[in-house]
């Protein structure tokens, strides 16, 4: 008796070889303990053994359960869960998560419990999320590079991947653990509280910061000349190079589609590291950058950076021409007489969403002699 008889719907649409490889596929997935339910809701059956690896029993729980087994309020599990972007269900007491999904928010609602607000429990969960989950595709490409031959068959894959899950899983947590206090030791270095911060009992406020800018010319233009993977291998490029060029007091922010942005206590620190970007972007051949300079108050906020040098930062990258750094004044005036660079005035200009005109600066590193 074939598959499609037995349990309809598992090989509708596949034929041949593809057919024959799903049926020996469910066949051995149901030799291996999963259920025809388990097969069916899945969007891989091939990764089902890896997934089991990595805590999908298969057991299915609702929010309710999970609010009832933890003793937390329904209402708490129910906002972390649309946080760390599970699907929204009307019915609580609907049983459609994972309890490995399901359950995996309760150490972020304990943060709860040490004073930490929900607020802010909720944002962290939907950083983390957004990081881990670009993470978790490059390690499914990884694997997949690793396992992929000519001829494998769909067993063969689940096997190969539930291998490499159980020999990775352990070092996961590690990785994940360190990387992360890493993050925390650095985050607590950039947001030292002040003395007036700590006698007002108030999260830093706005401070000095020093920002910068840099994107690829013709971006928009290379969009339409070159397919997507090209394009996004080429953004990938510059935060790569950024991210090997900068070194404390500088920080890499974010990527926001074809730029880069930089932040520093140390105004001339910042220069000479967005200076060092250019030279290194035209030596891996990157398209020509241009970077745009502003110091003034920001205020940071779950890693990103807001205020007015930002936005002025953006408005005078917009004005810098292909291969030019240029530095509104506050900024020129805040990195002075610094050795081993180059100025010139490069006049005023009136900027998008800018009020008054604002002087602008090219800077270039000195020859060494």
């Amino acid at each position: 008796m074939t598959t499609d008889s037995k349990f309809p719907g598992l090989v509708d649409g596949l034929h041949g070889q593809a057919r024959q490889e799903r049926e020996e596929l469910i066949l051995w997935l149901l030799d291996r303990g999963f259920d025809v339910d388990q097969v069916r809701n899945t969007l891989s059956p091939i990764l089902l053994p890896a997934n089991r690896v990595y805590g999908d029993d298969g057991t299915l729980v609702s929010a309710r359960d999970v609010a009832d087994s933890s003793g937390l309020p329904l209402e708490l599990i129910l906002r972390l869960h649309r946080a760390a972007g599970l699907a929204t269900v009307d019915d609580p007491d609907k049983a459609v998560y994972t309890r490995a999904d399901a359950e995996s928010i309760l150490p972020a609602a304990a943060a709860v419990d040490h004073g930490i607000d929900l607020d802010h429990v909720v944002l962290v969960v939907r950083l983390l999320m957004e990081g881990l989950t670009r993470a978790a595709v490059a390690m499914r490409e990884g694997g997949l590079q690793a396992l992929l031959r000519p001829g494998a068959t769909e067993v063969e894959l689940a096997e190969a991947f539930e291998a490499l899950a159980r020999d990775t899983q352990p070092v996961i947590d590690p990785m994940i653990k360190e990387l992360a206090w890493l993050a925390l030791r650095n985050s607590f270095e950039t947001e030292a509280i002040s003395a007036s911060e700590r006698s007002a009992g108030t999260l830093p406020g706005g401070r000095p910061i020093t920002v910068a800018f840099a994107d690829v010319v013709g971006f928009t233009r290379l969009g339409e000349a070159l397919p997507p993977e090209e394009l996004g291998e080429l953004a990938s490029r510059l935060a790569n190079i950024t991210r090997d060029v900068v070194a404390d007091p500088v920080h890499f922010v974010k990527t926001i589609g074809d730029a880069v942005m930089l932040v520093s206590p140390d105004a001339a620190s910042l220069l000479r590291a967005v200076l060092e970007l250019m030279e290194a972007a035209v030596a891996a051949d990157l398209p020509q950058l241009r970077v745009g300079v502003a110091y003034g108050l920001a205020v940071t906020r779950a890693g990103d950076w807001y205020g007015s040098p930002v936005n002025l930062a953006s408005r005078v990258t917009g004005a810098a021409p292909p291969g030019a750094v240029l530095v509104a004044e506050s900024a020129r005036e805040a990195i002075g007489d610094a050795p081993g660079l180059i100025w010139s005035f490069a006049g005023s200009r009136h900027l998008r969403g800018v009020q008054e005109s604002v002087s602008l600066f090219r800077a270039t590193r000195a020859a060494v002699e």
